[in-house]
């Protein structure tokens, strides 16, 4: 079992986990038939105007489609670490990562400090 997580909490988070995992697939499967919808629509634009709004929603559904990956991809390595013993604690530096953390964000992977350093390097890297 995770490090200072009752089996109640981490039964509880991994019920979130499952709840939130289905409903980003089935926002998925919304956005793809939303998708083909547009994809039709934009088979019939008359002037540049149209054609560059059409182009717009498009990038803005695969962008869409991205961020619903990541979140799934997290879901999914959020469950494999319960599965492993290992929610609950930081990737990075193997400390707790904070209670709260995880209730606002049960996909959390890394401690706040890791995290902020985590995102410092991704920032300095851009």
């Amino acid at each position: 079992m995770t490090v200072g997580l009752t089996l109640s909490e981490v039964t509880s988070f991994k019920a979130e986990l499952v709840s939130l995992l289905e409903q980003l697939r089935s926002e998925i499967v919304e956005e793809v038939e939303r998708s083909a919808d547009l994809q039709q629509e934009s088979m019939t634009v008359h002037d540049s105007s149209e054609e560059a709004d059409a182009e717009v929603n498009f990038m803005l559904k695969v962008e869409s489609l991205s961020r619903h990956s990541e979140e799934i991809a997290e879901c999914l390595a959020a469950l494999e670490r319960i599965n492993q013993g290992g929610f609950g604690i930081c990737t990075d530096c193997d400390e707790e990562v904070e209670l709260s953390r995880l209730k606002a964000c049960p996909t959390a992977a890394r401690c706040i400090r890791c995290q902020s350093a985590h995102e410092g390097l991704i920032k300095k890297s851009a």
